[in-house]
Formats: C-alpha cells, structure tokens, sequence
C-alpha cells in the first residue's frame, strides 16, 4: 500500500505547545518525529512517503496550491498527524488519549479503528474514530485518496506524554501494524536515541559508544532492532572486550 503521512502544523506554526516533565513539546515537532519514525518503519514493507516537512499542509490549502503538491492521487491512504490538546493539567493518573478523524462522507473507517485501538493498547485512552471534514483529509478524500487525520495524545496531559515518551517506539510500531504492515513490522524497529534502546540492550550500545565503535552520541542511533541484536550477541561472546 502507498502511504502518504503528513506532518501537522509547521512552516512558522507551531501548533499546540506545552511543557511537561522540565521538557517543553511543541506540536509542530513531534508531528515530524512521528511522521519520520513511522516512515522508517514502514520502508521494508511499503511505499511511505512524507509530506514536505518545511511546508504546512493547511497553509497550502489555503493558498489552493494542496492537491499540486501532495498529489493525492498517487496513493492508497493519507495520514495527517496531529496532537491534541485542551487544557494543561497535573499528572492525575488518567490519560486522555488517542483519536481519530475521517470526513464525512468516508465509507470505510477500518483503519482508523486500527489506528485507536493499537495505540491505545500502549497505555493511551481510546477516544475512538470522529467524523469530520478537517480541510486537508477532505481534500485528499474529495481526490478519491481515503484519509484520516491522527491525534496520537494530548500534548498538554502529563500522563498522556509520559506514556507517548516511554512507549514512543511501541506507539510507532502500533501505527505500522494499523496502516497493513505485517507483525515483521516489530523487528524493523529503529532506535532513535539511547533512551529508546531496550534494557537488554543498553549496557552493548553504552559501551560502543564510548569506545567509538558506534556512531552516534546518544541522541541520533539511528539503530535498526535486529542490527541490535547482533551487536548484543557479539558482546556477550566478548568480541568487544570488557
């Protein structure tokens, strides 16, 4: 299947912000980290394409220059990510969740109910599928393109980023498997940063990074989950020494 995945906001919109746990998000970013992780995810198994990430989708369609741009016609499915939000709030225990949106007129919502219901068995609350005609999934339905637009959280809950930041590659993969992609999708995991990295796996990665044999400073592994299991392997028969 050809995937479209479009990052919300951006372009000088930041979209929705907040601050949470000493950290400050802004909407705009984590849609492009989303929409990048999902990419790699999904490029073993099908087409993924990424909406220009220095344009704004809605800003295009509002200047009438969307459709040219995105040619719609060219896929199966298009993705808007979003994120929610509505009131900053204290960590209180509950999350607020997961949602999706498809127009009006869209006659089959499966995938959308895929969407809520993998991400919500992370530990998000499942909001279920909304109709509505958001500008940019009615302009690719309106092409003949199904489409649904995500919002993954609320950015501005404690405990719906708590759950976003410590399951974020349970979530990307959650997303993978709800676009079509087969349970092989669970081993092209990609390690962005040290803190992604299983515990299993840590102590092989901490140690080729300070011995210089891995590229990368912890924040940018860029680190493909079986290429992690051989390393791990290798550690433990003491090819990498103490």
């Amino acid at each position: 299947m050809r995937v479209l995945l479009i990052s919300g906001h951006g372009a000088g919109d930041p979209g929705a912000t907040a601050e949470n746990g000493g950290k400050r998000y802004r909407e705009a970013d984590e849609t492009r980290r989303v929409t990048a992780a999902i990419r790699k995810a999904l490029a073993a198994w099908g087409d993924a394409a990424v909406y220009p990430t220095d344009r704004n989708a809605f800003a295009d369609y509002q200047k009438g220059t969307l459709r040219s741009t995105a040619r719609f016609e060219a896929y199966d499915f298009v993705l808007e990510i979003h994120f929610n939000a509505l009131k900053a709030s204290a960590a209180d225990g509950k999350t607020k969740g997961v949602e999706c949106y498809v127009p009006t007129e869209a006659k089959d919502t499966a995938i959308a109910q895929r969407l809520c219901r993998e991400i919500a068995a992370c530990g998000l609350t499942n909001r279920g599928v909304r109709r509505k005609n958001w500008s940019v999934i009615h302009t690719a339905c309106r092409a003949g393109t199904p489409a649904a637009l995500l919002e993954v959280c609320f950015l501005d809950d404690a405990d719906d980023m708590a759950v976003y930041e410590r399951e974020f590659p349970r979530i990307i993969r959650a997303m993978a498997r709800a676009l079509g992609a087969d349970e092989e999708v669970e081993n092209l995991t990609v390690y962005e940063t040290l803190a992604d990295v299983p515990a299993w796996g840590r102590p092989t990665v901490e140690k080729l990074l300070e011995k210089g044999w891995l590229r990368g400073d912890g924040d940018t592994l860029d680190l493909e989950h079986n290429m992690l299991r051989t390393l791990v392997v290798n550690d433990r028969a003491g090819l990498y020494g103490q």
